[in-house]
C-alpha cells in the first residue's frame, strides 16, 4: 500500500529563501567593500620608486628658507647628528638639536619626511636629499620638516646629485620664500 502523506514545502522554501539571501548579501559586500589599504594610502603620501617629477611642482623653496629637524629612529649612535650637519652644510636650516625618535611612527625604510600641507614643497625638497623616503602628512602644526633615518638608510644625497635631479625634473628652486597665507593645503 502506497503512503500519502505529502510534504509541506513551506520550511524548505523558507530555508533556500534565507540562503538566497545570505548570499546576495556576501555578494553585495565583496562588491561594496571599502578596501583597508586605500585608507591607509590616504594617510601618507606615495614615495616616488625613481623620480619626484609626479607630485613636485616645478618650483621648491630654496634650502635655506626649510627648516628641518632630525630623528633617529635606528640603533646607530650619532646618526642623527651627522645628517643635521650635512643638511647644515648644504644651506638647510636646522633650528633644533637632532635627538632619538620617541614619536610611536615605526621608520622600516631609509627615511620618513613628517610633514605639514603648508610644508609639503619643502619636504619634497628634502625627498631629493633623502630618495626613497616616505612622505608622511600630519595635521600638528609645526615650523619645521621632521626627517626621521630608518634602519635602511646610507647617506644624504650630495649636492650634485641633487642639484642634477633637480634639472632632470625640471625642477627649479624659488628665490623669494613664499608666505604661509600663499602656500597651497594641498593633500597628496
Amino acid at each position: 500500500m502506497a503512503s500519502t502523506t505529502t510534504r509541506r514545502p513551506l520550511p524548505a522554501l523558507i530555508a533556500l529563501l534565507a540562503l538566497l539571501l545570505l548570499t546576495a548579501l556576501v555578494w553585495w559586500r565583496v562588491a561594496n567593500r571599502n578596501d583597508d589599504s586605500s585608507a591607509a594610502k590616504a594617510k601618507t603620501c606615495p614615495t616616488p620608486s625613481t623620480s619626484v617629477t609626479s607630485t613636485a611642482p616645478r618650483t621648491l623653496p630654496p634650502q635655506k628658507s626649510v627648516d628641518v629637524l632630525v630623528l633617529n629612529a635606528t640603533t646607530r649612535s650619532g646618526l642623527a647628528g651627522k645628517v643635521r650637519t650635512t643638511l647644515l652644510a648644504d644651506g638647510f636650516r636646522s633650528t633644533q638639536r637632532a635627538s632619538n625618535d620617541l614619536t610611536k611612527n615605526k621608520v622600516t625604510g631609509s627615511a620618513q619626511i613628517r610633514f605639514t600641507p603648508d610644508k609639503k614643497p619643502a619636504a619634497l625638497l628634502l625627498q631629493y636629499y633623502f630618495p626613497g623616503a616616505q612622505l608622511v602628512q600630519q595635521t600638528a602644526v609645526s615650523a619645521q620638516v621632521t626627517v626621521s633615518l630608518g634602519p635602511k638608510y646610507t647617506a644624504v644625497q650630495p649636492q650634485k646629485t641633487v642639484a642634477a635631479r633637480l634639472a632632470a625634473d625640471k625642477v627649479t628652486l624659488t628665490t623669494v620664500t613664499p608666505t604661509p597665507a600663499a602656500s597651497s593645503a594641498t593633500s597628496c
